[in-house]
């Protein structure tokens, strides 16, 4: 018998702990979140750093830039490094001054490409009413975190440059077009990219210098360089949004449909978009609406049937069981024209309306496929990864076991 009661103590203290880490824990998150928000309504200031990226496949190098306040102030933006790290990542932050900062009203940004032997350089307005709101609304996390808490600067070919605001979040707040800045002579070049006086580099001509990172890119850049056919609107189209909501159907059970769920604490929410934007937290009417949003690399999300929990993931960039930002360049980009040739050339054949990133899925839950659907016309999305999970009672249903 005195076993059993301690068992049954043990039992009660998990559900507790358990109760405690789903709700208490979140509500105190939640709480702590909003004195946050009060506290930066009365100083306009929001905790931010800068980081920077570049296309994988195109190395750049920023040589100048700030983020200035309207008050003339100016917060700089790390220049010196050789940036290539894609736009899902980044080359790292260097804390420079305040960590609770205004909100900027522009970002200058010189910078050179590499692959195009051309520096680029802007001064551009931000959008300050929509980054005030983001730092402002933020979200909540599993971990409790509470808002963006960086801008991220990617500079690429042709001049374009994109700025995100991130964190467990990632969101594009602005795109931008630069101009080509001349820099004439080998010595105004290794001025202005501050190479040292006794470093071996000054010795070599620009041209050099060039040619040496060039070697460095992949195969396909270089291939794109000898051939003068750089790619310069890979990016445009990216970052295009489109009016899709996420549907699924499992075959004979139309009587008992799927339910997507959320829980404010729910860790099992993800979308991963094709232009390097990422969404944790956010609400059900994001995917099951027709916002506009980029194409999805990764969708994770959790649905109800009976009572009954399923994890359903699908992975449209995926490429033999790698993930998508994982990926080598040379698959990575063929991967990602494929899914931006699909979604542009259906949405034009639909007359550009709202349609379905459909989900069909056996009544044995095997055999899942990806469309793009519009009423009757659907075009299938190949080569889409999938797993799905009965989360109830901890099966894997896809792929089997």
């Amino acid at each position: 018998m005195k076993k059993y009661v301690i068992i049954g103590i043990i039992v009660l203290l998990i559900g507790t702990l358990v109760y405690y880490r789903k709700n208490v824990s979140w509500k105190l998150s939640k709480a702590k979140h909003s004195i946050t928000k009060i506290m930066n309504k009365m100083t306009k200031k929001y905790h931010w750093l800068i980081l920077t990226t570049a296309d994988e496949g195109y190395k750049m190098r920023i040589v100048d830039g700030a983020f200035i306040y309207d008050n003339g102030g100016r917060e700089y933006i790390p220049s010196g490094q050789n940036l290539q790290a894609s736009l899902f990542h980044d080359s790292g932050t260097m804390i420079v001054g305040e960590w609770d900062r205004p909100i900027p009203v522009k970002m200058q940004i010189t910078w050179f490409s590499y692959a195009e032997n051309k520096f680029y350089s802007g001064s551009f307005d931000l959008d300050v009413p929509r980054i005030t709101k983001l730092f402002q609304e933020g979200y909540i996390d599993k971990f409790g975190d509470t808002s963006y808490y960086d801008f991220k600067i990617a500079v690429l070919p042709a001049g374009q440059v994109l700025l995100y605001l991130s964190g467990a979040n990632t969101i594009l707040v602005g795109e931008y077009q630069a101009k080509e800045y001349i820099v004439e002579g080998d010595e105004a070049f290794h001025r202005i990219m501050e190479v040292p006086e006794i470093s071996i580099v000054r010795d070599w001509s620009r041209e050099t210098t060039v040619q040496q990172y060039q070697n460095s890119m992949p195969q396909q850049t270089q291939e794109e360089i000898r051939n003068n056919k750089l790619s310069t609107h890979i990016w445009k189209e990216v970052i295009i949004k489109y009016p899709w909501h996420f549907t699924i159907h499992i075959a004979d059970k139309d009587d008992y449909p799927l339910k997507m769920i959320s829980r404010p604490y729910d860790a099992g929410k993800y979308l991963l978009f094709i232009d390097g934007e990422k969404n944790k937290h956010f609400d059900l009417d994001f995917l099951t609406g027709f916002a506009p949003k980029p194409i999805p690399v990764e969708i994770d999300a959790v649905y109800d049937r009976q009572g009954v929990e399923y994890v359903i993931r699908v992975y449209p960039g995926n490429v033999g069981g790698e993930e998508f930002i994982a990926l080598p360049y040379e698959q990575y980009r063929k991967r990602e024209q494929q899914l931006v040739k699909l979604f542009k050339e259906f949405y034009e054949r639909i007359g550009k309306q709202p349609f379905d990133l459909h989900l069909e899925i056996d009544k044995k839950f095997e055999n899942p496929k990806l469309y793009l659907k519009k009423d009757d016309i659907m075009q299938e999305i190949p080569d889409v990864e999938f797993e799905l999970f009965n989360s109830t009672f901890n099966i894997q249903l896809y792929p089997k076991e």
